[in-house]
């Protein structure tokens, strides 16, 4: 299947590159042609020029790595790994592909193993990526100090990164800064409309100091459009809408939640009280799960608005 790809890649390429004379196109031409098309995440054609025996290792790589990112962006990970890894057999200092790696491996949870890919990527030179991906490991160990160095490294080599500005931002509003993690939340949110890191967590900030509600209400919808899997964005939607008498609307919030994380203890809480107000008394239940995982998860939806009487 590989091979007869390429077959036809190289054929559409051929017929691009005809002359209008009718003389074939040079080897050179015919390489160029699939390249150009390589680069803008054609992975026939990058799959051809990576069966290419003639193409050197170190040209391979880059071929590997533009297929890599192709399919990354099409959800392919697996595939995407495996791009990865080739592009780094041919080419160890390709700092591309152990950045693509290291984010995929830190995506998973694999903190440990994307660590020193985020290092050899920044071997090579600055990376707002690759010292972005070292906030977030460090973050995830309790490494505040840390972090925050990595995301001023980060910010450095790339100001308008935006997922280090909502990282950022989470860092100085569990440091106590309100003002400074709403400052940060909103240049993210300037940089990247889509964020739904950014968006679910100024909606919780909105949420939690009971301020600036309907940003919050549209932060939500656009954290939930932008990636119907982020947690924190359905959760806070939901949290909201049972504020708003919506329980039907909250019960499915809850829900998209649980499907990602079924035991998150907020999910489960809310899910239990959207249950009881559209009449399911079993809703009872979800919410004594809850408490077992979180003693006090009642005084909190008590302290943001929801009464769960």
């Amino acid at each position: 299947m590989r091979l007869k790809a390429a077959v036809v890649v190289f054929a559409v390429m051929l017929a691009a590159c005809q002359p209008q004379g009718g003389a074939a196109p040079s080897p050179a031409a015919q390489h160029q042609a699939l390249a150009e098309q390589c680069g803008r995440a054609d992975i026939d054609a990058c799959t051809a020029l990576i069966d290419d025996p003639a193409i050197a290792a170190p040209q391979r790589s880059v071929y590997l790595l533009s297929r890599g990112q192709a399919r990354r962006a099409k959800g392919e990970t697996t595939a995407a790994l495996r791009d990865f890894e080739a592009a780094l057999s041919a080419d160890p200092d390709q700092a591309g592909a152990s950045l693509g790696r290291g984010e995929i491996l830190l995506e998973s949870g694999q903190l440990d193993a994307a660590q020193p890919l985020f290092e050899r990527a920044l071997a090579a030179g600055p990376s707002g990526r690759a010292s972005l991906g070292l906030a977030r490991i460090a973050d995830a160990h309790g490494d505040v100090a840390g972090a925050i160095a990595h995301l001023h490294a980060a910010l450095t080599a790339d100001p308008n990164l935006a997922e280090a500005h909502a990282l950022r931002a989470r860092i100085l509003k569990q440091s106590g800064d309100i003002e400074g993690a709403r400052r940060e939340y909103a240049h993210a949110i300037r940089i990247d409309s889509a964020l739904a890191a950014a968006r679910a967590g100024r909606c919780r900030l909105n949420l939690e100091t009971n301020e600036s509600l309907d940003q919050a209400r549209d932060d939500a919808a656009a954290g939930v459009l932008a990636d119907p899997a982020n947690v924190e964005a359905q959760i806070c939607r939901g949290i909201l809408q049972l504020r708003d008498k919506e329980a039907e609307a909250a019960l499915a919030s809850f829900a998209a939640a649980l499907e990602v994380e079924p035991g998150n203890p907020e999910a489960l809480f809310g899910h239990g009280i959207a249950r009881m107000r559209t009449g399911d008394s079993q809703g009872a239940r979800d919410m004594n799960r809850a408490r077992q995982f979180s003693s006090h998860i009642g005084q909190r939806f008590e302290q943001l608005g929801v009464s769960t009487r």
